[in-house]
């Protein structure tokens, strides 16, 4: 079984930012802008909004998360990286084999986004 879409909460003021942020992030990994139901909710995809940020009403705090996006190829990895940190991203851990994580060779990077966020992007080549 897996999981059909996730909502990450994002605040009101760094709506746009943040926005703008994922869409360049993800499109490495195969995802681009998929919908936008109002200025507060976007859904990012491949073939069908998989990830969505949602603005929280003015005056609420988001909760950070983690949220792993599935790469096709460690070089969309390598990229996802780049670019999040070019776009502001703060590094969380730089491309590279996670042995620990995973009897497969687990290559991923991890970046935080403005909100707190740890955003992971992850190649497990079987």
């Amino acid at each position: 079984m897996t999981i059909n879409h996730i909502f990450l909460m994002v605040s009101q003021p760094r709506m746009a930012s943040l926005r703008a942020f994922y869409k360049s992030i993800l499109q490495p990994l195969g995802y681009t802008e998929m919908i936008a139901a109002n200025d507060g909710l976007v859904g990012y995809g491949s073939d069908y909004p998989y990830f969505w940020l949602q603005a929280l009403p003015m005056g609420k705090t988001p909760t950070p998360t983690h949220i792993a996006i599935d790469a096709s190829k460690p070089t969309a990895v390598d990229e996802f990286y780049k670019i999040a940190l070019q776009e502001g991203g703060k590094d969380n851990g730089g491309p590279g084999i996670r042995a620990e994580m995973s009897r497969q060779p687990y290559y991923s990077a991890f970046i935080l986004d403005s909100e707190g966020n740890n955003i992971e992007a992850v190649c497990v080549e079987k």
